[in-house]
């Protein structure tokens, strides 16, 4: 082998490798991350009507609970039904939504973080004509997958009828 195919070669041995770094190690340890802040919402506005709750966040079981679509080990704040049951439907309301509207505010940060900062090396590359491309394709990549899973479990959150919306209507009735 030549010394140009050596390096061709160890470069595309670098990209699968981050790749695979990304996706099966860092990916679900973020959308963990999310998670938890998702149940922190669930459990302010549990705690805000006095309703005991728990949550744990089993961080040694992320990987492979992520790869199982049938979990809800990522994280499910355990409270008492019959409180929440007591409560008025606002109230209720107030509780489900909760964790949905924490994923949004990841969604928009992450969002709002991917346009400025694609912005900005666009301004470094076209004005400046200076950039450290892999760095910026790297941050780019890792947040555009943990933006596309966040927008999927957020749509499943509420459209499964394990979610919180599906959930919601169900007691709502009660």
């Amino acid at each position: 082998m030549d010394a140009e195919l050596k390096k061709e070669v160890s470069k595309i041995f670098h990209i699968a490798a981050f790749l695979f770094v990304t996706i099966f190690f860092a990916l679900p340890y973020l959308v963990q991350i999310s998670t938890y802040f998702h149940e922190q919402g669930h459990i302010k506005a549990l705690d805000k009507y006095e309703i005991k709750n728990y949550y744990k966040a089993d961080w040694l079981n992320t990987i492979p609970n992520f790869f199982n679509p049938k979990s809800g080990a990522l994280g499910i704040t355990k409270f008492d039904l019959d409180a929440y049951k007591q409560l008025d439907k606002y109230s209720r309301i107030e509780i489900n939504t909760a964790g949905i509207i924490s994923d949004l505010r990841f969604l928009f940060l992450i969002g709002v973080y991917l346009t400025m900062s694609n912005i900005y090396f666009f301004y470094k590359i076209r004005v400046k004509q200076e950039i450290d491309l892999v760095g910026v394709m790297a941050i780019n990549w890792l947040l555009f997958m943990w933006l596309l899973a966040l927008i999927q479990i957020t749509i499943a959150n509420i459209t499964f009828e394990t979610g919180d919306i599906y959930q919601l209507v169900r007691f709502l009735r009660v």
